[in-house]
């Protein structure tokens, strides 16, 4: 974690004649859309592990001082900032370390086509403001085969890291393998201390989108079995309603001859199937019209 800075408020210096900013970053869209995977993800509705105030921002100026000339990171986190509440209605163009109450906490340089030093001048002057993190992110390659390179502060200068945690920070960096926003490629991605990747917003609602179309589907597919079991039942019935009109028919005509085969036209009508077996078992008995009908 970076060192809090003790200055009151009434002692902040005078930034009238700093130049906060230029408007001179220019980026690739590649590196681009890498800056606000590695940015968004904090304010995208994202499981995030961290439970303190914090800001996160890319190409924005970090200033420890009024004669600092400043130094502009890819990407940067800062946990534990003072007047996270108010800090934004304040005239705070950019990252002022009196402003905020210390320096961040991880800086990270995406290294582009033309390499800017980040191996070089950057590795001493993140040193210089006490950043805990500094990351370097080669995806190029441009510098060297390793294309993930992670640096922790030890006393006053950067000794090499052997991986991309941050204890100190309860996050972590990783590499992986995917698509985000139609681009398929390899990622920088923050993770959590167990290393698995901190999904974005976005993605958190399309798991969910495709669990509720999944259930759609498995409910869409309990609704056809049971009307599939409905027509089945259906069949049936309709399978033994014939036969006992037929046994209801066969028994009048033995009982009765020709007398009593019109009310079959009625009988017909019947679709409770107990019903009809009742008239079935009910013809010896019977001995008129009169006695039939009073079964149904």
């Amino acid at each position: 974690m970076s060192e809090k800075l003790t200055i009151l408020p009434h002692e902040y210096p005078d930034t009238s004649n700093m130049i906060l900013e230029d408007d001179a970053p220019l980026d690739s869209f590649i590196n681009e859309k890498q800056q606000r995977l590695l940015t968004t993800v904090f304010y995208s509705g994202a499981e995030i592990p961290i439970n303190v105030p914090f800001i996160v921002a890319a190409n924005v100026g970090l200033f420890s001082h009024v004669r600092d000339s400043g130094i502009v990171p890819d990407v940067f986190l800062s946990l534990n900032i003072v007047g996270e509440k108010e800090w934004w209605e304040r005239n705070v163009r950019s990252y002022l370390f009196w402003e905020f109450g210390k320096p961040p906490d991880v800086v990270i340089e995406i290294v582009s086509p033309t390499p800017g030093n980040e191996l070089g001048s950057k590795l001493t002057d993140y040193a210089k403001l006490r950043i805990p993190y500094y990351v370097v992110y080669d995806p190029l390659q441009k510098l060297s085969e390793t294309v993930l390179q992670v640096f922790q502060l030890q006393f006053n200068s950067y000794i090499p890291k052997n991986d991309a945690g941050f204890p100190d920070v309860n996050l972590g960096l990783t590499l992986w393998s995917g698509t985000f926003e139609n681009i398929n490629g390899t990622w920088l991605r923050w993770c959590n201390v167990d290393g698995n990747v901190i999904k974005t917003g976005d993605e958190i609602a399309a798991e969910k989108n495709a669990e509720i179309s999944q259930k759609d589907v498995e409910i869409s597919q309990k609704d056809a079995e049971i009307s599939q079991k409905d027509a089945e039942i259906s069949q049936k019935n309709a399978e033994i309603k014939q036969a006992l009109l037929l046994a209801i028919e066969m028994g009048l005509k033995l009982k009765f001859g020709d007398e009593l085969v019109g009310i079959l036209s009625e009988i017909s009508e019947i679709n409770d199937v107990k019903l009809l077996e009742r008239i079935v078992s009910q013809i010896p008995q019977i001995s008129s019209m009169d006695e039939l009908r009073k079964l149904y």
